[in-house]
């Protein structure tokens, strides 16, 4: 009985032993929990151990009343050494639960170190982002000045290059307008003079002199100005007086040469002989028989015309073109061409212009119209755009004489350049501008007109503006 109580006995103790160290593992379990999720896996499945161990004993020991009351009457005196065992076991488990809160403790610093790394990363991210964005600001706003400095730069080069532009378009525009010469078929060195002329027209004048060859040398008006001056006038006036046509042509030709511009007149008598005086002094009898086809009179006035022809024509053979300026001042009814009045007048001119051009191939003549400084309507002397290039007129009134430009504008408009053909005193370059009196040139009358009405001071002046043109400006036109 005694074996049997003692094996009993020790079957409780076990049992006690076993449960207690039940509750300690499930005290570790709550601590380890309460101090890290982390550790949960670990001390649960501890737990989950023990109360399957505790379970089956406990079973297995409270079989019946009788085990379990002789256990509790007869044990008592054992139980302190049943605690003891216990305490043991809280030992144990105290030290699961240190081991579980070191454990945890890693994982914490583990956790809290990752932590900390992600704080560190995401700072330094930010600051990476923040300095990012600093510069692409800063890049931004660098780009940004460029842009608007290059666009402020290609505003001012745009608005110079497009003043350049309007200028270049308004004397192209200009140009184009007045190009085209009368002869469709006009010779190449025509055609580039007469584009130059259009292309000055409104931005400079051009300088002429009519020379005189009886002051004891052919260059006495030229070599005045140059004392003077400095300078050449760009433009050479000739006259064809007194059958004078070798000797024209032979000093056209050297002007031409010179690089210089040549334009002819021709004063003569109604037969087309003479000077001056005869085409002051003679008229045509009969203007219905000398202006008609296969009479006599017709006969006579076109042998005498031809001579001016043949000697304009050894002028087209060396491509010299020519400002043809025939039977100027007409509308003052001095000389012979206009004493039949206006309708006979056009009519001689087309006479002219028809045989020059068409018979003798003259493509190298530039037809130039020149109205009298005292003249009256002008539209019924104008034989008509087919019969004319340039326009002009002449004054021995000092000035500009802006409303003599005005008047011929109103015939011609601005499809014509308009030229100050004959002058005395040359006007200032203030007064032209003041007058508004765009002359696409002047040309001074010979001898005491240059020398004795223009003041040397005056005249420096002039030929040394920038408004002038003058024979060293010409540009090499052919």
């Amino acid at each position: 009985m005694k074996k049997r109580l003692l094996s009993v006995f020790c079957v409780l103790a076990l049992a006690l032993n076993i449960t207690a160290c039940g509750k300690a593992e499930s005290a570790s379990q709550t601590s380890a929990a309460a101090l890290s999720e982390t550790s949960g896996e670990a001390v649960l499945s501890l737990s989950e151990t023990t109360s399957e161990t505790t379970t089956s004993v406990t079973t297995e020991a409270v079989t019946s009343e009788e085990t379990t009351t002789a256990l509790t009457s007869e044990t008592e005196p054992e139980v302190t050494v049943t605690v003891q065992t216990a305490a043991e076991v809280t030992e144990t488990a105290a030290a699961i639960q240190t081991a579980a809160a070191e454990e945890t403790t890693a994982k914490t610093t583990a956790v809290m170190t990752q932590e900390t790394t992600a704080a560190k990363t995401t700072v330094t991210a930010k600051e990476t982002t923040a300095k990012t964005t600093v510069t692409t600001k800063e890049t931004t706003a660098k780009t940004t000045i460029t842009t608007k400095e290059t666009t402020a730069k290609t505003a001012v080069t745009t608005k110079e290059t497009t003043a350049k532009t309007t200028v270049t378009t308004k004397a192209s525009a200009n140009q184009s307008s007045t190009q085209k010469l009368s002869n469709p078929n006009a010779s190449k060195e025509a055609k580039a003079l007469f584009e130059y002329i259009c292309s000055t027209y409104g931005n400079g004048i051009i300088s002429g002199q009519q020379e005189s060859t009886w002051m004891g040398s052919d260059q006495y008006e030229f070599d005045y100005i140059y004392k003077n001056t400095g300078k050449y006038p760009a433009i050479r006036g000739l006259d064809y007086m007194n059958d004078d046509f070798s000797g024209v042509n032979k000093r056209a030709a050297a002007w031409h040469d010179k690089g210089g511009i040549v334009t002819i007149c021709w004063h003569c008598g109604s037969d087309f002989s003479g000077s001056w005086a005869e085409s002051m002094k003679t008229e045509i009898v009969d203007w219905n028989k000398a202006l008609t086809k296969g009479t006599t009179e017709y006969e006579k006035l076109i042998k005498g015309m031809d001579k001016g022809a043949a000697a304009l024509k050894e002028l087209k053979d060396k491509n010299i073109p020519v400002l043809w300026r025939p039977f100027h001042e007409f509308d003052g009814a001095w000389f012979w061409w206009g004493k039949g009045g206006a309708e006979n007048f056009k009519k001689l001119w087309t006479i002219m212009y028809d045989r020059y051009t068409n018979y003798w191939g003259l493509d190298n003549l530039i037809w130039v119209l020149g109205y009298s400084g005292n003249g009256k309507n002008y539209d019924s002397w104008y034989p008509g755009d087919k019969y004319v290039d340039i326009a002009g007129a002449d004054s021995y009134s000092d000035g500009a004489n802006g409303n003599l430009y005005t008047n011929v504008c109103k015939v011609v408009g601005d499809t014509k350049p308009v030229c100050f053909h004959e002058c005395g005193r040359i006007p200032t370059v203030e007064q032209l501008k003041n007058a508004s009196a765009k002359w696409v040139w002047f040309m001074t009358w010979h001898t005491e007109h240059i020398t004795d009405h223009n003041d040397t001071k005056t005249l420096k002046e002039i030929y040394n503006d920038d408004y002038v043109i003058t024979l060293d400006e010409l540009p090499k036109l052919y």
